[in-house]
């Protein structure tokens, strides 16, 4: 018997690597002339970041360059920072090339430490991972309609992304900021922190219009004093981009995120001022979405029939997180008593996503919590531990959270003295970003008919009866029956998906 299949391509995500680089820091570093000795390390920082990537037919190369940021302290009690940049060209095989791919690299510091040679040397070591993520589409195929053989098939409608436009641009804003008449004039910076905290897009004509606020959180020593300032500005930034077959009919998910920021003195203006430069990546996944009826279910009224199935996983619209979160934690000084503290904060590492059985997701990172403070004796000392910051957020238990695209922004700390030595820190944190969740779904590939095996059935009887039970559904008594599902809901005026109470119904005996 000639019968007929009517196939439709759809889209789903394939990953085409996932894993994690590593990458071993050294710096042999020798302070200045102009710098004073060190009497003692205050702190070390590893800032890693992405300078540039491109991708050459299957191989991934990138540049991975590293910001290593010194602060002791001197004989005298003079706070003095430096720093020195090292740069790694890395690259990875992909293995294969894919259409629409999408590349996310996402450095951060595993561990940093620092060994103090002489008063005028330092030994520094730390290691660098970056997670390493491409994903591709890929096209499949399933069934979603039938001609000829007695063939019923069950449908189901389905959302899926059936194009991506994966882009990051990388922003470069230099601004010269008055500090104002109440804050004297930089000398060495202690510590620049910046995050996004505004962010707004437009598509018009092709072209994607962003524009948005970065605030920096300086904390610096003045000329001619020893006395840290601290301070907060907010530099605005604008962009806009080429985005080749970019239109309306797509879905924005877009993230910026500062990954470096250098702050130098200014003379441009009368008072004191700095020149901040700052590079923002301004990442853009463009999903245009389309609907389709797949068969996830089939029979034949006729003959014996096997089915072909394969199960996929459908990305979902990717959810939006905005969530709030307070971190509280004690610093302990145990050397002495804490005379007064300089300057408190947080700062946030990467952020990883589990979910559990329940659909409940939870994001954790590493956070550290730090203090500048003088002891006593006048002299600075600098306080940090190292906690897991730990957030739950609502979920479904139908969707999988396939991954997780999360940033951590430290929006204020305060802090109290508890004790003589001891102080506690409350950091309020946003979580912002969006979860990329997906829903498994069974789809029929084929339908084969044994026409060998014929149904066995009385054709001299017109109608059948058949004793429902409440919850069964019409698909399956058809199924059970051998028997077009059309006419059983349309002999029995059925609208529903499963029958609310029991009922006896008709079941048409048709050719």
């Amino acid at each position: 018997m000639d019968y007929k299949l009517i196939r439709e391509n759809f889209t789903v995500r394939k990953t085409i690597y996932d894993g994690v680089v590593q990458q071993s820091a050294e710096l042999d570093y020798i302070l200045p002339d102009y710098y004073p000795e060190i009497y003692k390390v205050l702190n070390i920082r590893l800032l890693p970041f992405i300078q540039k990537r491109s991708l050459n037919g299957t191989k991934l190369e990138y540049e991975l360059a590293a910001k290593v940021r010194l602060v002791y302290v001197s004989e005298s009690g003079e706070i003095s920072a430096v720093e020195q940049v090292l740069s790694y060209g890395k690259s990875q095989e992909l293995g294969q090339a894919a259409k629409s791919m999408r590349i996310c690299l996402s450095p951060y510091t595993d561990s940093v430490s620092c060994r103090v040679v002489n008063k005028r040397r330092v030994d520094i070591r730390g290691i660098i991972s970056v997670a390493v993520s491409v994903t591709a589409d890929e096209t499949k195929q399933a069934v979603s309609g039938a001609s000829g053989g007695g063939i019923q098939l069950k449908k189901s409608l389905i959302t899926y992304p059936s194009r991506r436009i994966a882009v990051t641009k990388r922003v470069t804003v230099v601004d010269d900021v008055e500090l104002g008449t109440n804050y004297p004039a930089l000398k060495t910076v202690v510590r620049a922190d910046s995050s996004v905290i505004s962010f707004e897009k437009k598509i018009l004509s092709g072209k994607l219009l962003t524009k948005g606020e970065a605030e920096v959180s300086l904390l610096y020593i003045p000329e001619g004093s020893a006395e840290p300032q601290s301070i907060k500005f907010n530099i605005p930034f604008s962009q806009i981009s080429d985005i080749e077959g970019l239109d309306e009919r797509y879905d924005l998910v877009l993230d910026a995120n500062v990954v470096s920021c250098e702050i130098k003195p200014s003379s441009k203006t009368e008072t004191p001022s700095v020149n901040c430069e700052l590079g923002i990546d301004i990442s853009c996944l463009a999903m245009k979405f389309e609907s389709a009826e797949l068969a996830t279910d089939g029979f034949s009224t006729i003959y014996e029939t096997e089915l072909e199935s394969c199960r996929e996983s459908i990305e979902c619209i990717p959810v939006p997180i905005n969530e709030s979160h307070r971190q509280k934690s004690s610093l302990t000084y145990n050397d002495g008593e804490i005379h007064s503290v300089i300057y408190a904060g947080a700062e946030v590492g990467r952020i990883t996503c589990e979910q559990l059985k329940d659909g409940e997701i939870i994001l954790r990172g590493r956070i550290t919590i730090y203090a500048y403070a003088k002891n006593e004796s006048g002299m600075p000392i600098y306080l940090e531990t190292t906690e897991q910051l730990e957030h739950r957020i609502a979920g479904s238990a139908q969707e999988i959270c396939a991954s997780a695209e999360v940033h951590a922004m430290v929006n204020s700390a305060s802090y109290n003295l508890t004790s003589s030595n001891a102080l506690e820190v409350n950091a309020d944190i946003k979580l912002s970003g969006y979860l990329y969740e997906e829903s498994e779904r069974s789809f029929i590939s084929g339908v084969s008919l044994d026409e060998s095996r014929p149904i066995e059935s009385d054709r001299d009887i017109a109608i059948k009866l058949y004793y429902a039970e409440a919850g069964e559904e019409p698909w399956e008594i058809a199924k059970r029956c051998h028997a077009g599902v059309a006419a059983i809901t349309e002999e029995n005026e059925l609208d529903c998906e499963r029958l609310s109470e029991p009922k006896m119904i008709l079941i048409p005996i048709v050719d």
